[in-house]
């Protein structure tokens, strides 16, 4: 069978303040009417047979408020926040060992539905047949900074177009993200992947024994679930064992995608008015252009002669940053802890 898993227990913080770990951003709408959460699961239309989702016990009510119509048996509730790595692998224990895998994020936005759909279907024929990890690689339509990226290797199908991954990298400077750019053969990673279980399994247990171990605890005893799951390392897929496998493959895709990973992603998204402005909520302008401005609580608020800002306020508190510059409100999350 093809089964998906959906990761929805991210905490979003790089959108604060409108994303908080009680409305974290894979339940706010960007783009559309509908949570991401939601668009997630309506994409993916009848290319699976059944669907699961991995999500945090603080998560588990705004699921069912946005889905309430999701089989509970399906949702894996994972007791504290483990990363990655740990949360694909507590999910994998509801699969079989020949079910094909589809792990996607809840968190993105996707356009061109039809590709997006001809790229998963090519996956799933891909890891039905052959022993790979098949991660899908976005090609860039420009420079970016705020992504990782794949460097693609030998050609591993022709039929598929797909290549074997001869390296992951880190997050660029914008010198070497033009030079992934005009290069070509490099590619925006996704997050989303497609394998066989056991082929998934065999991957844990080379690159991440701790994880594995635990999942086979797990697996044999699901009450086990809070004491094992609390003692596993917080690792993501993609350190833990990605960049470690040798049977890695991308395929290229070239879908619209956006992982709304920060404020400048959403100001990309959304419609702007005649001024360039993106506004939601109230405020009172006077020559403001070219900005994203987000007010989701009662007050008004008033803005004057300013260009290219991020202004975003809600009862958590209030951001303002240069546009092209809200990667580096981290650095302010640190800070409030």
């Amino acid at each position: 069978m093809v089964k998906a898993l959906i990761m929805a227990g991210g905490a979003g913080e790089r959108l604060w303040p409108l994303s908080s770990s009680k409305k974290p951003k894979q339940f706010h709408a960007f783009g559309t009417e509908k949570s991401m959460v939601e668009e997630t699961f309506e994409r993916l239309g009848d290319l699976v047979d059944e669907m699961y989702v991995v999500l945090t016990e603080e998560q588990y009510p705004l699921f069912i408020y946005y889905l309430p119509d999701f089989p509970r048996d399906n949702i894996v509730v994972e007791p504290v926040g483990r990363n990655t790595a740990p949360a694909i692998a507590v999910g994998s224990t509801r699969f079989d060992d020949d079910d094909v895998m589809v792990v996607l994020p809840s968190d993105h936005v996707i356009r061109d539905l039809e590709e997006f759909h001809k790229t998963l279907r090519t996956a799933i024929n891909e890891a039905q047949k052959e022993e790979v990890l098949i991660t899908i690689g976005i090609t860039p339509s420009r420079p970016h900074t705020g992504y990782g990226y794949l460097e693609r290797g030998e050609k591993w199908s022709q039929k598929a177009n797909s290549y074997k991954v001869k390296r992951f990298h880190e997050k660029p400077d914008f010198e070497q993200a033009q030079t992934y750019f005009k290069t070509g053969g490099y590619y925006w990673n996704s997050g989303m992947f497609v394998w066989r279980k056991k082929v998934f399994e065999r991957a844990l247990a080379l690159h991440l024994k701790p994880v594995y171990k635990s999942m086979l605890e797990i697996e044999d005893d699901p009450q086990s679930l809070q004491s094992v799951y609390e003692k596993m390392p917080g690792v993501s897929i993609d350190y833990g064992v990605m960049e470690k496998a040798d049977n890695v493959v991308v395929i290229p895709a070239s879908f619209y995608w956006n992982d709304i990973g920060s404020w400048d992603s959403v100001y990309e998204l959304e419609d702007k008015d005649k001024h360039g402005n993106v506004i939601k909520g109230k405020f009172t302008l006077n020559q403001v252009r070219n900005s994203l401005l987000i007010n989701v609580t009662d007050r008004i608020i008033g803005l004057s002669m300013l260009e290219n800002v991020i202004v975003v306020s809600s009862d958590y508190g209030t951001l303002v940053c240069a546009r092209g510059e809200s990667q580096t409100m981290r650095e302010i999350v640190k800070d409030l802890g």
